[in-house]
């Protein structure tokens, strides 16, 4: 458990702090609650090209880097559906160094079109060698685009298109960042070898004289319930076909994405997986399958992947894939089973409390996600997991009309 204290300042920002004295560091988290599903589906990519543009200054520190390394910082940032995270890990003397770069890149940015056409190409060239020019680059966004019809987690983080990104201009920049980079909007998390209260006046110091924003109500388009099975079929230059078959699934907050995620582990992490050891090893139609899901703030997926053996077609991979599926019986050794991927999601978390930036991390995006009480609480919420609704959700998951399948096959 991650122990920490928080506060509120009056511009709605909330700053969480976990102590630790035991180390000369500190990890520094903002993380903002915006993402790719808070943006127009004709200029997709934004919240990620916004990402970039914050690394290319402000009024006050026009080479956000530099000054960073000169305290021997490292940082980065990420993007995602849901949010938008900064973080910075330095020596615990240099804190504010690091409140101040973040408190003036918040309050305003140099908006300059020479680093906005810099970045726009930054992201461009990312989006062409990630997924354009890469094989297997465009799977997951096919897959998306078929799992959901309306929501806007229909693309990916770094959009639809490079035209999307091209044709971004200053004014929408600005107005994004007026948008969503405001105070009420964010979580600040300092963690290492500080004292919570001298924190919190700190971040009052640097952060409270930002200006709340205006929020806009965000309404996101709600998914049907998927009644008939979804196909597509596409052809690229790869070595290897893939089948890729998914469903919808609850969101991050609903008490039975533990019991998806446990199934995840049962059905297909490993070679001891039910998947596995079936279709790999017993009857030998893939080479290799796994299943995973997404923890989204909106309704989530749950998804299967495999790679058909050498011979055999997809269309024969899928109807072994869902024959089992859809007949599945659980063997006499489901309480191993499922005490056994309570142990394995437990080790994964106890592994992510080691470090404190891991540590920053779970609070900031636990915090922006709802509360961080409840993501410090996930051992339990995994073990409170009971055989009964396992079967009841893997019953109710895997069944033929709720299925999107993707053919991803050779030239």
């Amino acid at each position: 458990m991650i122990h920490f204290q928080r506060t509120t300042l009056s511009n709605g920002l909330r700053v969480l702090v976990h102590e630790d004295t035991s180390i000369p560091i500190v990890a520094v988290n903002v993380a903002y609650q915006v993402g790719s599903r808070d943006e127009h589906p004709q200029h997709t990519g934004l919240a990620h090209l916004m990402e970039h543009f914050m690394f290319t200054g402000s009024p006050n520190a026009p080479d956000y880097d530099s000054v960073l390394q000169k305290v021997g910082a490292v940082n980065n940032a990420y993007t995602s559906q849901d949010l938008t995270n900064y973080y910075i890990i330095l020596p615990a003397g240099n804190l504010e160094t690091a409140l101040w770069l973040e408190s003036d890149r918040m309050l305003a940015l140099r908006f300059e079109q020479t680093s906005l056409d810099v970045q726009k190409q930054v992201v461009i060239e990312e989006f062409k060698e990630n997924y354009l020019n890469r094989p297997y680059g465009d799977l997951m966004m096919l897959f998306y685009g078929m799992v959901y019809q309306k929501h806007p987690y229909q693309w990916l983080p770094i959009g639809k298109e490079t035209d999307h990104i091209s044709t971004v201009d200053m004014d929408m920049i600005r107005k994004f960042h007026s948008t969503y980079y405001r105070p009420d909007n964010a979580v600040l998390v300092v963690a290492g070898n500080v004292h919570a209260e001298e924190v919190f006046m700190l971040a009052d110091k640097w952060f409270g004289d930002i200006p709340a924003g205006n929020l806009p109500q965000r309404h996101y388009p709600v998914e049907e319930p998927q009644t008939v099975a979804r196909l597509q079929v596409v052809h690229r230059d790869v070595p290897t076909p893939v089948l890729v078959k998914g469903w919808n699934m609850c969101n991050r907050l609903h008490p039975d994405y533990y019991v998806y995620d446990l199934l995840s582990d049962m059905f297909g992490t490993g070679q001891s997986s039910y998947l596995y050891r079936e279709l790999v090893t017993k009857r030998k139609l893939f080479s290799t399958i796994s299943a995973a899901i997404t923890g989204t703030a909106d309704e989530g997926c749950f998804f299967i992947s495999g790679y058909p053996s050498e011979g055999v077609s997809l269309q024969t991979a899928d109807a072994a894939l869902s024959e089992y599926l859809f007949n599945f019986q659980y063997p006499n050794s489901l309480p191993h089973d499922l005490q056994k991927v309570k142990n394995r999601a437990e080790s994964i978390l106890l592994n992510s409390e080691i470090k404190v930036d891991d540590r920053a991390m779970t609070l900031a995006v636990g915090e922006i996600t709802s509360h961080a009480e409840y993501f410090t609480q996930e051992r339990n919420h995994y073990f409170a997991v009971t055989e009964e609704r396992t079967r009841s959700c893997s019953t109710e998951l895997f069944t033929a009309c709720r299925c999107s399948t993707l053919y991803y096959d050779t030239e």
